[in-house]
């Protein structure tokens, strides 16, 4: 070969593989490319996601299962290391990890078998309890050999437990409904093409204590209603059907029992995208409807008492108008006599010569006329009923301005009794030992 022609060789093959490098780089660039870019993918999934070789060490691990389970600071730090290495780290560090201690080796049996596997994996990581759901793969080269495993893990653990609550739940439901004695629940379920016709899912047996209805039954033979509530019963009914809800009180006969019974019955409709359910709860409220009727009866008896206490009341208060006025009518019949048939032949006595005793004694006289018909002779008769007849006459002489030593010539006492009568008056008065005036009192309560 010619000089020129190995010059020309030289420059061709220079210039290929400058081609060949910039086609290298560019698929070097390409791969760190889709190497970040499906180490970002993974990173970012929520799901765990890892591979491992066939001595169980991982290949790959995303930021989730670091974070979460192998509590690893890097994904890179997690290559070349198994689980076993990373739950003995955690324990060494005084955490509490017993994550996949009980459960069956996954990644052995997936190994076994040689194909796409689905398991549960739980255990305690740094304390918090934790679930996975897990799937496991063979990892194969571009042979089809099995070169590891892969697999992806979802933690779960408050599905799990959201799982067990309702489970405990729909037990402790069930637990009730089969042993409830003071009520009993049903649950029925609608017909879409005759809503009327009900067919019955469930009825606690205790239904047959209160109402002698039993799961075997159809709903249309439950009840043998009372003939008086039959059609408020289908009043409520239809009214339910609109409103989805029935709460209505209605006699029943009890077939055991052989008796009439009152049952409450309170039911709503829970329509679903396919069926509709009623369910409801019913009560044997006989008791509770007998003693609201005695309570009624009680009320109509004492609201019979009171119209007739009234009616007493009113012959009372129109006895007692009738007993005032005749009172008013005898008051006055005396104060007309007295004034009219004695005081003018008193007067004329006054004139006719008497001696110092007799007008002494016309004194007396005439002050005891007027202590009959004073109201004050009246008030401390009555309102005071402590007073003797001798307290009574000095109380008026005082109020009449009489000095002691007149009502002592009067009634013919010393005046140092007449002092003490004073003296007794003020005591029963409440004025003892006060500065009041006794004749000013006696004239206030006139």
């Amino acid at each position: 070969m010619s000089r020129d022609g190995l010059l020309k060789r030289i420059q061709t093959l220079e210039t290929e593989n400058r081609y060949l490098s910039r086609s290298l780089a560019k698929q070097r660039a390409d791969f760190d490319a889709l190497a970040k870019l499906t180490r970002r993918i993974a990173d970012n999934a929520p799901d765990m996601i890892w591979a491992k070789d066939m001595d169980n060490r991982y290949l790959f691990a995303n930021r989730a299962l670091c974070d979460r389970l192998l509590m690893c600071k890097s994904p890179e730090a997690v290559v070349g290391k198994n689980d076993v290495y990373f739950a003995d780290l955690e324990r060494a560090n005084g955490q509490r990890h017993t994550f996949g201690e009980v459960c069956e080796n996954s990644d052995e049996i997936v190994k076994a078998k040689q194909k796409a596997m689905r398991f549960v994996e739980d255990g305690l990581v740094r304390g918090q309890y934790l679930v996975l759901d897990v799937h496991k793969a063979p990892l194969l080269d571009e042979s089809g050999a099995m070169i590891g495993i892969v697999g992806c893990g979802r933690d779960i653990t408050r599905e799990r437990q959201t799982l067990k609550d309702l489970n405990e739940s729909r037990a402790s439901q069930q637990l009730l409904m089969e042993t409830a004695s003071n009520f009993a629940v049903f649950r029925l379920q609608v017909n879409p093409v005759r809503p009327r016709r009900l067919k019955v899912i469930f009825v606690s047996p205790s239904a047959k204590d209160i109402a002698g209805v039993t799961q075997s039954q159809e709903v249309v033979e439950w009840f043998q209603v009372y003939p008086n509530d039959r059609k408020a019963l289908r009043y409520a009914y239809v009214k339910g059907h609109t409103d989805l809800k029935f709460n209505h009180r209605f006699r029943v006969f009890h077939r055991v029992l052989a008796q009439w019974r009152w049952m409450h019955i309170i039911a709503t409709c829970v329509k679903g995208p396919q069926n509709s359910y009623v369910n409801g709860i019913m009560f044997d409220i006989t008791d509770q409807m007998k003693s609201k009727e005695a309570l009624a009866a009680k009320g109509r008896e004492l609201e019979s008492r009171s119209d007739n206490l009234s009616e007493v009341n009113t012959a009372l208060k129109v006895l007692l108008k009738k007993r005032d006025e005749d009172r008013k009518a005898l008051e006055e019949k005396v104060l007309y006599n007295v004034k009219s048939l004695i005081r003018p032949y008193l007067n004329k006595m006054k004139t006719s010569g008497l001696n110092a005793k007799q007008k002494a004694y016309l004194e007396i006289l005439e002050s005891n006329l007027n202590e009959i018909v004073s109201p004050l002779s009246r008030k401390l008769s009555f309102d005071y009923l402590g007073f003797t007849p001798t307290e009574i006459k000095v109380a008026t002489m005082v109020k009449q301005g009489k000095k002691a030593r007149e009502i002592a010539r009067m009634l013919g006492i010393s005046t140092r009794t007449v002092e003490g009568y004073r003296y007794a008056i003020r005591d029963r008065l409440g004025i003892k030992g006060k500065k009041v005036n006794l004749r000013t009192y006696l004239f206030s309560i006139q």
